[in-house]
């Protein structure tokens, strides 16, 4: 693309800067809460609607659960496809009195757009929508074919998508898939993110007498809450080490590359420390680096436990019931179903055969080589459309369900974030960029002309 012709697109996004915003806020402003099945049909047909606004032939696909929205521009046989993949589902906005300006009303505050779902995903799939706009208003056309697919089940595990696109392995075929979620680097480079964890998501359960008791009969009546603190317990020591027995075993070491990959990656830690208001990271397994933990160690982590009276003031009870969620993350090489297994026979061996173990919702490890001909041409333009130089990561703390692209559909995937890293995904005050916003739409004018290229050449 000449210098002109990129200068006239970057002209037409300036231009209809505040129509853009519009639009997205209409998009923010309708609920789509996944957990709990709130606006879930009505934000797909608002969705569907906007994508067929610039052209986009759109169709609403039923899951078991929640509808997907796919999308296509056929550009014919011989041209290069490119699969975007994306989210509408968003995380329950509780709790509300901690918003600053109600989740569902998107306003802008210092530059940054605030609600429910505007990093996560919203504002990061309409770049695409607004990408595509702009590609026909100045050239007449896009430079390759498209397809869009994008769930409603993110925010709870995906369970629709595995099997959606085992179905539709033909229909979801493409060069190679790129997506938009998570955030940029702290320092506010832009990254490319090549592989996402896996995951074991799991609820524990310990239980006592038939009702709650009063404290008094402690001397007596076994407490559950004790009991699956002492399983939970036995899952993992101070050394920060998972002591479920194998578990290790088939963790991949990181190549070469992947080593030489994340030893470039820039990392202030005693500014994350105080981001995060912290003194000190958890001990390292292997190594001690932030990031270098982040990309390549498997995790065991308590994500909450719930027993007996946790409200205002004091009752004295003996609980009846008490329950861990617990989510593992894994690495290339771990396998969930192995890890379930594992986990079980673990508290099996260890005396707590009783708790229950329930959920087991999986995903599994992903990973995009590095020397993928893809990567040169989306670093340019990142370059371009930030001005910065950006971060390759080979891979990132998050999990996802990338593996249903690189291992189910066998095409490289290559996440490219616009948030920041201060985003409050899942929190309230959930906020996006309005340069990272714009950004995003100046990347993917640039990318997609690019891509049409290397893939053609391939």
């Amino acid at each position: 693309m000449t210098e002109n012709l990129q200068a006239k697109i970057d002209a037409y996004i300036e231009d209809n800067r505040e129509r853009f915003l519009e639009e997205l806020f209409t998009f923010l402003r309708q609920p789509s809460i996944s957990t709990r099945n709130e606006g879930m049909h009505e934000c797909a047909d608002l969705l569907a609607g906007l994508m067929r606004g610039v052209g986009i032939e759109t169709r609403i696909m039923e899951t078991p659960r929640h509808p997907i929205v796919y999308g296509e521009i056929d550009k014919g046989p011989d041209a290069p496809t490119v699969l975007v993949y994306g989210h509408y589902d968003v995380q329950p906005p509780e709790p509300l009195e901690l918003w600053t300006s109600p989740p569902f009303e998107p306003e802008i505050r210092n530059g940054k757009i605030y609600g429910r779902g505007t990093s996560d995903n919203k504002a990061q799939i309409f770049i695409y929508i607004k990408t595509i706009e702009a590609l026909r208003a100045v050239t007449g056309d896009v430079p390759l074919s498209f397809k869009f697919m994008f769930e409603g089940e993110e925010e709870i595990g995906s369970p629709s998508l595995a099997p959606f696109i085992e179905v539709n392995k033909d229909l979801l075929k493409a060069d190679l898939t790129y997506y938009s979620d998570s955030h940029v680097h702290e320092s506010g480079r832009p990254i490319i993110i090549l592989g996402l964890k896996g995951m074991v998501y799991v609820e524990l359960t310990a239980r006592g007498a038939r009702i709650d008791q009063h404290s008094m009969r402690a001397t007596g009546v076994p407490n559950p809450a004790w009991r699956l603190v002492w399983a939970l317990n036995t899952l993992k020591g101070p050394d920060n080490k998972v002591a479920i027995e194998g578990f290790y075993d088939d963790v991949r070491p990181l190549t070469n590359m992947e080593r030489e990959t994340i030893a470039k990656i820039p990392v202030d830690e005693q500014t994350l420390l105080d981001f995060f208001g912290i003194e000190k990271f958890v001990p390292g397994r292997v190594e001690d680096g932030y990031y270098y933990n982040l990309i390549s160690e498997p995790t065991c982590n308590i994500a909450g436990i719930v027993s007996g009276y946790t409200g205002e003031g004091s009752k004295t009870v003996l609980p009846s019931v008490a329950k861990a969620k617990v989510d593992i993350r894994l690495v290339p090489g771990q396998r969930p179903e192995d890890i379930l297994a594992k986990l079980k026979r673990h508290l099996e061996n260890a005396g707590f055969g009783d708790i229950e173990v329930e959920g087991g919702n999986f995903l599994i490890p992903s990973r995009t080589p590095i020397d993928h001909p893809a990567l040169p041409v989306i670093i340019e333009s990142l370059q371009e459309a930030y001005g910065l130089e950006p971060i390759v990561f080979p891979g990132i703390g998050g999990a996802g369900p990338n593996y249903v692209f690189t291992d189910i559909l066998e095409q490289a995937c290559f996440v490219v974030p616009h948030a920041t890293h201060d985003q409050a995904n899942h929190a309230p005050d959930e906020s996006m960029d309005l340069a990272g916003f714009f950004n995003g739409i100046r990347t993917g004018v640039r990318v997609f002309p690019r891509l049409a290229q290397n893939l053609k050449a391939e």
